[in-house]
């Protein structure tokens, strides 16, 4: 059980982290409409001392091309505060000579960053030469034009260089370019308009509680999310696969101290005799069942003692020395974490259904040996 569920936690983990590092602690979004004018957000919420970074962000559904492949994505126009929020020099996969993930600009010149998945489904290619870009060709409805075949003045055409790729998830890595915010407002035609506002706090804050101070601060006009909200499904999906582990590893628990069970009841008869003797001298019923009731508690006790032990060893080993390794995987090792909280409700789950099966047999037929 301790293997299964450290295992699990790890899995887990790392699923959250992957998403986590592209979503921001809080988003805050318009309630009545897809956009919203920045001007109306209080400045005064950007003083907080435990903000690290934020950002405006425009984000919108285009179509790319790439010679003759078409693909259905979403630009994501964002301040150059938002590159240090995710992250992206350390999760750039490749990118142009000089191009260091840190700005998405040069000189007037503006740059997008694809996620690899969906630059590859574009058959795209990142040059060596510097100055040399992988143009894409965005195709972006505009804002006040309706989109049918007969009118050819719904879309935007903007030719986009791509300087880099990156990789976060799945999710991510499929949909995404990130482009700079000025170049949204003019693909979009905004103007002040803006889809969001992404903040990341320092390490260690109650997010939660800063979470009730911008829905108080902002009013009923806003969403404001955290990141557990923003993937709301994951998280509870991750939490409902881990209560179904534990249910079938307790179930299997149970089975497994039928086997206690036949060891108390084994003893009890072939110390018959012994407990007729110890009657004889005046032990009662309630004493008898007592001392085999305890022999099946320390029965008990010494598998979860040995259980517990080898679990948390083998789960050392593999955190410090990675012997289960993931090859082709996201990380190197298989991930392995042990909460505190998960080995006392293994130990609430053993001891329980442990005592239970030593008190059965004990108590029946004690009570059967001595009438």
């Amino acid at each position: 059980m301790v293997i299964v569920i450290s295992a699990f936690n790890g899995i887990e983990g790392l699923v959250i982290s992957l998403f986590n590092s592209f979503e921001p602690d809080i988003k805050i979004e318009s309630v009545h409409s897809k956009t919203f004018s920045e001007t109306i957000v209080p400045s005064e919420i950007y003083n907080d001392e435990d903000i690290l970074h934020y950002s405006n962000v425009i984000e919108e559904t285009v179509i790319f091309k790439n010679y003759e492949q078409f693909a259905f994505g979403k630009v994501k126009g964002v301040e150059k505060e938002y590159l240090k929020m995710i992250d992206l020099p350390s999760h750039l996969l490749d990118s142009s000579e000089g191009f260091s993930g840190d700005q998405l600009w040069s000189g007037e010149q503006y740059f997008g960053i694809s996620g690899y998945i969906l630059f590859q489904n574009l058959n795209g290619y990142i040059y060596d030469i510097p100055g040399e870009y992988e143009q894409l060709t965005v195709y972006s409805p505009q804002r006040n034009e309706k989109i049918n075949r007969n009118n050819l003045d719904a879309f935007e055409t903007t030719r986009l260089p791509i300087a880099g790729v990156f990789s976060y998830n799945n999710k991510v890595d499929e949909n995404f370019v990130i482009i700079p915010l000025p170049l949204a407002r003019e693909m979009l035609n905004y103007g002040n308009h803006i889809s969001a506002v992404e903040i990341q706090f320092n390490d260690g804050v109650n997010i939660e509680s800063k979470r009730q101070d911008l829905i108080k601060r902002l009013g009923s006009d806003f969403s404001v999310k955290t990141a557990y909200e923003q993937n709301e499904l994951i998280y509870k999906t991750s939490k409902s696969e881990k209560w179904l582990t534990i249910t079938l590893l307790g179930f299997i628990f149970f089975l497994g101290t039928f086997t206690m069970v036949a060891s108390v009841t084994m003893l009890i008869l072939e110390k018959r005799d012994n407990i007729f003797t110890l009657y004889a001298f005046g032990a009662d019923e309630m004493q008898l069942k007592k001392m085999f009731f305890f022999v099946g508690m320390l029965i008990n006790g010494i598998g979860i003692v040995t259980g517990l032990s080898f679990g948390l060893l083998i789960c050392y080993l593999q955190i410090k020395f990675g012997l289960l390794k993931m090859e082709g995987g996201m990380v190197e090792y298989f991930p392995v974490a042990v909460n505190i909280s998960d080995i006392f409700l293994i130990l609430a789950i053993t001891i329980s259904i442990g005592t239970l099966a030593a008190y059965l047999p004990s108590r029946i037929l004690i009570k059967k040996t001595i009438n």
